[in-house]
C-alpha cells in the first residue's frame, strides 16, 4: 500500500470521525482522476496534490479555490455515503423541444416569473425546417426527465407532444430499430414503463390533421402509440383547436398541483376486522353508495391497516399503513399523498368508519368514531415536470405563428400550476379568484328597513336563494388586467395600474371576458345577482353586517365622505387602488364603495319564491349594478342595495369583478 493511501486512509478516518456525521453540500462528480468510479484512488490524488502543492484544478473538490483538507472531506463523505443531493424548490420544472430535422431544445428549468421570458423567448426563436424527427423528439424527451434531480414531491411527470403529420426522418437518428414501427412500439413500452422518482408518465399527443397527411392511419396509430392512454391522444383539425387541446391539458395538470395528508384516528379492533372509512357525505342507508373511501383489513399485532384499497383517489401511502401512534385505544394512521378523483378537496367533517359486519353481511357505523377528533387535513403543494413537443416542419409555415401561441399560452398557464390555489396570469398580470362554497341565504332586505328609509323597495320582498359553488374574483377588475387583455386602458382616474378599470359598459366586460377565455381556456363571466350579493354579505362565514366586512364603512369602503366630499382637489378625489381596505369575511375587498359592479342579470322586481341559482329575468332594458361606487352615499353600499344601467352605460364609477 502507497504511503499516501495509508495516511490518507488514517488521516480521513480521523477527521471523519471528529467531524460527525456532516454532509457537505457541494454538487461534486467525485471521480479526480476520471477513471469513471469514485474510490480511494480519487482521494490519492488529493492527498498527492496537497503534500506537494500542485494545483489541480480537479482537486478542488469543493470549488472555494483552495486545495486543503477540506476538499478530502467533501470526497470522503461522497464516498462513503454517497453523492448530496442538491438543495431543489418546489414548482412546475418544464422543457421545450422545438423539432423538424434538427432538435432545438430549452433544457428543463423551473417555470416562474424570472424564467417565464426565457421560455417566450424559447418559442418565439423557433423556426420551421424540412423534416420531422417525431419519435427522435419523443425519446430524447425522456431521457432528459431522467436526467436530473427533481423536488422529491413530484407528482406529475409529463410529455405533450404536438404534431402536424408523420415522423420523417427518425431511424436516420439510431442505429437501433430498422422500422418505425419498431421505433414507435418501444417507445409505447417506454412510456408505460418508465418512472421518475416513482412516478409514471402522463403522455398526451396533439395531432392536427392537414392535407399533407396522406397515411391517416399511420397518423391516428402515431397518436395513440405515443400517449399514455387513448384519452390522451386527441386528434384536431384547426389550429384554435390545438389552443383549446393545449389549455385542457394545462388544466388537467394544474388541477393535480396539491395532495393532502389525512390523519385517522379510531379504536384499535380485532385483527382481520374490515374497516372502511368514507370520505364523502354519506349515512347508513347510502354507505355502498360512497365513490370515495379507504378500505382495509386491521391487524391489531402489528397496529396496522393492511390490504388497504384507495377507491375514488389516489395516494402515496401504499397498501400497508402502520400507525404512527396509538394512544390507549385510539390508533392514529396517517395518509399521505392523497388526491381524489373529483378534484376536490377532502371534507373532515364528512368522514364516517365503519366496520364489516360478517353475519349481518353488512357495514355498521362506528359509534366510538369522530370526525371532531381528526385533526386539520393539511394540503400539500406538489412539483410538477412537463416536457412540450413543438413540431416545427415546414409544413406548418401559415399556421405557425398561431402554434407559438399556443405554445406560449400553454407555458403561462403552467406557471400557475404551484400558485396559490385560484390564482391566474395573463400576459404578466396576476389575479385571485376566491372559492365560494355554495349555501342558502336570505336575498334582499326586509321592510321595516324599507318603511324607516334604510333600504330601498326593490330589496322587497326578502327570499330564500339557493347557490351551488362558485369564483368570485378577489378585486375588482384593474386597470392592469384590463389593459393587459385588451391593450388600452379607457379609465379616467390613472396614474396607478391598481386602481379599477371604469368606463366600461356591460357590453365592453363582456368582450373583455372573452378575450380573457381565449387566452386562459376557462370560462370567466359576470357574477349573477344573488352570486354577488351572497359573496359581499360574506357567503358561509357571514355575520349580518351591513356593508361587506362590518358595519363601519369607514374602515372598509372608498365612498362619499373619503372620496368625493374631498374636493376634485384633493388627491383623495375618486377611485382608489384596489384592496386597500378592509376585507369582508371571504376576503373580498371593495364590494362596498371604489367603484359600481357590473351583474350578468337584467333588472326586474324580486318575488317571495325560494330560487335555486337564479339568473334574473329573460329580458330587460337595463342591466343589475352593486355595491356602490366612489362618489356613493353609505346607503347605496349596503350588501342588500341595488342599482342598475342601460347595458351601453359608462361613467367613472362603472367596473366590475369576475365570477367563475
Amino acid at each position: 500500500m502507497r504511503l499516501t493511501t495509508l495516511f490518507s486512509l488514517i488521516f480521513l478516518s480521523t477527521v471523519m470521525a471528529l467531524a460527525g456525521p456532516s454532509r457537505y453540500s457541494s454538487n461534486i462528480e467525485g471521480d479526480v482522476n476520471a477513471d469513471g468510479d469514485v474510490n480511494i484512488a480519487d482521494v490519492n490524488v488529493v492527498v498527492d496534490a496537497i503534500l506537494s502543492g500542485t494545483n489541480n484544478p480537479a482537486c478542488d473538490v469543493n470549488g472555494d479555490g483552495d486545495i486543503t483538507i477540506a476538499d478530502m472531506n467533501v470526497l470522503i463523505d461522497y464516498i462513503l455515503n454517497g453523492p448530496v443531493k442538491p438543495t431543489v424548490k418546489t414548482g412546475m420544472y418544464m422543457g421545450v423541444v422545438g423539432y423538424n430535422q434538427t432538435l432545438d431544445t430549452k433544457e428543463l428549468a423551473l417555470l416562474d416569473s424570472t424564467s417565464m421570458p426565457e421560455f417566450s423567448d424559447f418559442v418565439a426563436a423557433l423556426n420551421t425546417q424540412p423534416g420531422r424527427l417525431l419519435y427522435y423528439s419523443v425519446d430524447k424527451a425522456l431521457d432528459a426527465l431522467n436526467a436530473a434531480f427533481y423536488p422529491e414531491n413530484l407528482q406529475n411527470v409529463a410529455v405533450v407532444t404536438f404534431t402536424g403529420g408523420l415522423d420523417q426522418g427518425s431511424l436516420m437518428m439510431t442505429d437501433k430499430y430498422d422500422t418505425e414501427a419498431e421505433y414507435a412500439q418501444a417507445l409505447s413500452a417506454r412510456i408505460a414503463d418508465q418512472r421518475v422518482y416513482g412516478r409514471p408518465i402522463k403522455a398526451y399527443t396533439v395531432g392536427l390533421m392537414s392535407d399533407n397527411v396522406i397515411d391517416a392511419n399511420q397518423f391516428r396509430s402515431n397518436l395513440y402509440t405515443l400517449a399514455s392512454d387513448s384519452a390522451k391522444a386527441m386528434e384536431v383539425n384547426t389550429m384554435a383547436e390545438v389552443n383549446a387541446k393545449f389549455q385542457a391539458i394545462a388544466d388537467d395538470l394544474v388541477s393535480r398541483n396539491m395532495s393532502e395528508t389525512l390523519t385517522l384516528v379510531f379504536p384499535g379492533v380485532g385483527t382481520g376486522t374490515r374497516i372502511r372509512f368514507t370520505l364523502d357525505e354519506v349515512n347508513g342507508a347510502t354507505v355502498d353508495d360512497s365513490q370515495v373511501y379507504i378500505e382495509g383489513t386491521f391487524s391489531l399485532k402489528t397496529r396496522s391497516l393492511t390490504n388497504i384499497v384507495y377507491h375514488g383517489m389516489t395516494c402515496t401511502a401504499g397498501d400497508s399503513v402502520a400507525a404512527s401512534s396509538v394512544d390507549g385505544v385510539f390508533v392514529t394512521l396517517v395518509f399521505k399523498g392523497i388526491q381524489l378523483d373529483s378534484e376536490e378537496r377532502i371534507e373532515k367533517n364528512h368522514i364516517q368508519e365503519w366496520y364489516w359486519v360478517e353475519d349481518q353481511q353488512a357495514w355498521e357505523a362506528s359509534t366510538e368514531f369522530s370526525a371532531g377528533r381528526l385533526p386539520d387535513v393539511e394540503s400539500t403543494y406538489s412539483s410538477a415536470l412537463v416536457m412540450l413537443l413543438l413540431d416545427c416542419s415546414s409544413v406548418l409555415d401559415e399556421n405557425f405563428g398561431e402554434l407559438q401561441s399556443a405554445a406560449n399560452q400553454f407555458i403561462e398557464r403552467m406557471q400557475n400550476y404551484n400558485t396559490i390555489p385560484g390564482r391566474f396570469t395573463v400576459n404578466g398580470v396576476s389575479f385571485q379568484m376566491v372559492a365560494i362554497d355554495g349555501g342558502t341565504f336570505t336575498m334582499g332586505s326586509d321592510s321595516t328597513m324599507v318603511e324607516e328609509g334604510i333600504a330601498g323597495i326593490d330589496e322587497l320582498p326578502a327570499h330564500e336563494v339557493i347557490l351551488s359553488p362558485y369564483s368570485i374574483g378577489q378585486t375588482e377588475v384593474t386597470q392592469e388586467l384590463w389593459t393587459a387583455v385588451m391593450g388600452t386602458n379607457p379609465s379616467g382616474f390613472t396614474g396607478d395600474p391598481n386602481r379599477p378599470v371604469e368606463q366600461v359598459s356591460w357590453d365592453d366586460c363582456q368582450e373583455f371576458i372573452a378575450r380573457l377565455n381565449a387566452i386562459t381556456g376557462k370560462n370567466f363571466r359576470l357574477p349573477t345577482e344573488a352570486e354577488w350579493e351572497y359573496a359581499a354579505r360574506g357567503a358561509v362565514k357571514a355575520h349580518g353586517y351591513t356593508f361587506a366586512g362590518g358595519d363601519n364603512i369607514a374602515d372598509l369602503a372608498w365612498y362619499y365622505n373619503n372620496s368625493y366630499a374631498v374636493g376634485v382637489d384633493n388627491p383623495a378625489y375618486g377611485t382608489h387602488a384596489v384592496g386597500s381596505m378592509q376585507a369582508n369575511e371571504m376576503g373580498l375587498y371593495d364590494m362596498s364603495g371604489n367603484v359600481y359592479e357590473w351583474c350578468a342579470d337584467w333588472y326586474g322586481a324580486y318575488t317571495e319564491d325560494a330560487q335555486t341559482n337564479p339568473v334574473g329575468p329573460e329580458t330587460g332594458l337595463r342591466r343589475v349594478t352593486r355595491g356602490g361606487g366612489w362618489f356613493s352615499t353609505d346607503r347605496d353600499c349596503r350588501v342588500s342595495a341595488r342599482n342598475y344601467e342601460a347595458p351601453g352605460s359608462r361613467n367613472y364609477s362603472l367596473g366590475f369583478r369576475l365570477a367563475l
